[in-house]
Formats: structure tokens, sequence, C-alpha cells
């Protein structure tokens, strides 16, 4: 049969072969995902949701060409999978966020009855929680969600063209660089795969460090691979407010070359970043090495 009229008569049934097409796609990577998880044994307490669920590893949210214009190892790849997966069935926390779940409830331990609070959905009820002034710039998935219940959060994005301050569907828009929060108004503030976007990582930390109370403190994650020594631009605004490549490719986040575009490569002097912008800084569940990205950054104002 000519491929042209098998093309022709498909055709009128397009509106339904595709959905049944995708459906069974979707089908296939939930039972590959599931018996994955089944095969390895990954059913853990999450610290975010306070359930015992399965923790979903996912290959298919790194791109092949995130993976190639990053330069990954096959064993990098796999790291960067877990750290943006592994994701609870039950909240959809991923390990990141998880990670980050468990400093927030080492840093400000609350009481129960039982004992200290195990997960964010029972720590945000508390009064140790709910005094706290927090800032989430970009939601973080999963973590997100239980967040919601602080009388004090103060969550945004960033819109591109929108004034800082502005609401956008009932979301306000923030711009790392130029805050519109009066100094000194959070004990606390989140951002999770974010610096890197920001077209002036220093003037950010800045402006974290001005809205932190004394004593307040940053608690993020940022991508980072093994051997890079120093940070450096990857990408920066010209005059006329266009993105000028600085090291090519052009990297973006999700995608590689599609989503948000990367400023910022980070390096091993991170740590000596934070200090010059004025914070004592910390980084948990590390070493970076190539088998775990899921590094947490907690840096105090000083």
């Amino acid at each position: 049969m000519p491929l042209a009229f098998l093309k022709q008569l498909l055709n009128p049934l397009k509106p339904v072969l595709v959905p049944v097409w995708n459906s069974a796609h979707q089908a296939g990577w939930w039972l590959a995902e599931h018996g994955d998880a089944l095969a390895y044994g990954r059913r853990e307490f999450c610290n975010n949701c306070g359930c015992r669920s399965w923790m979903l590893l996912q290959k298919r949210a790194i791109p092949p060409r995130l993976i190639e214009l990053w330069g990954l190892s096959p064993v990098q790849a796999s790291a960067l999978a877990r750290k943006e997966t592994l994701s609870c069935t039950r909240c959809g926390a991923r390990l990141r966020s998880r990670r980050i779940a468990a400093e927030l409830l080492k840093q400000f331990p609350a009481e129960t009855a039982s004992g200290p609070a195990r997960s964010i959905a029972e720590w945000v009820q508390l009064p140790r929680a709910q005094a706290l002034a927090v800032a989430e710039f970009n939601q973080i998935d999963g973590l997100h969600q239980p967040l919601l219940a602080l009388p004090d959060l103060h969550y945004s994005e960033f819109f591109e063209g929108v004034q800082p301050g502005q609401p956008v569907q009932g979301i306000r828009c923030e711009d790392l660089t130029q805050l519109t929060y009066p100094a000194e108004r959070f004990d606390l503030v989140l951002t999770s795969e974010t610096l890197e976007h920001v077209q002036d990582l220093h003037q950010a930390l800045r402006e974290i460090h001005r809205v932190l109370r004394p004593g307040g403190l940053h608690i993020f994650t940022i991508p980072r691979l093994p051997g890079t020594v120093s940070t450096y631009a990857r990408a920066r605004l010209d005059p006329n407010g266009k993105i000028e490549t600085v090291v090519r490719p052009l990297l973006h986040h999700p995608g590689g070359d599609v989503g948000y575009p990367v400023f910022t490569e980070f390096g091993a002097d991170v740590r000596e970043i934070l200090q010059e912008a004025g914070f004592q800084a910390h980084e948990h569940f590390g070493p970076l090495t190539d088998s775990d990205f899921a590094q947490v950054w907690v840096t105090q104002k000083t």
C-alpha cells in the first residue's frame, strides 16, 4: 500500500489515534518506573508528605540534548536523573526537594507530642514553623504544597517583562536582583535550581542577604558538575537586554537548548563566593561526585 495513500487513510483518525498512542506511552512509562522501584526496593518514608511511598526514577526527565550539551557521562546523567526525580508517588517531591525538607527539619526542629516532627506536612502545623517568615522564590516541586500552610509564606515567580512586586494570575513576580521586600524581612529564603538562571549572581546574593534577618538562612540547590574548578558566566545580557553567549553552547535547563537560559556555571569555589557575599556556607549531602549531584547548601547571614 503506497505510503501517501496510508497517510490519507489515517489522517481522519488522528484525533483518536494520537491520544491512544500517547496514553500507551504513558502507561508503558508508568509500568517501567514502578517496576524499577519495586525491583530496587525504593519504598521509603517521605520526609515531605509523611507517607511511606515508592520513589520513582524517571530517566526520561533528562533529555538527550541536555546530556549532549552539558557533556554528561552516563554515570553523571544517571546522577542528574536521580536528583531531578526519585519522586514520591504520594506528593511528587523530588530527591532535591526531600533533601531540602531534611534540612528544614534539622535547622528548625519542632516538637510534637511524640517527638520531633518527621515530615514537612507535620512541621508546618507546629508553632515553631508557623512563626517563620519564609520567602520561596520559584516553586519547589512537592515541597511547595505543604509550605502553603505557613501563614507568613511569600511565594513568587519571575515573569519576563513584568514589574517586580506585581501579580500575574495571583502569583507575585519577583526578580532576585531587585527584590521588592524590605530589609530583614525573612527568617528563611528557599530556592532550588534558580540561581543559575539569574543574570547577575552577585547582585542576587546581595539582595537575598539584604532581605534576611540577622542569622537568617538561605537553603538552596544549584546544578554543579564535578571537575569544574571555578564559577564562570555562560551568558550575560548586552546593553540592549539581549542574551549574549560567553561560553558556547548556550545552555538551557531543563531541555539543553530549550527552557531557561543558564547564566552561571558553578564551580568548586561556591563556598568562597557565598562567604564574600556575607554568608556562612555549608554544603550538605556532599561531597559532589559523579554519582551524586543532589547537594543542599545552607547559608546563614552573618
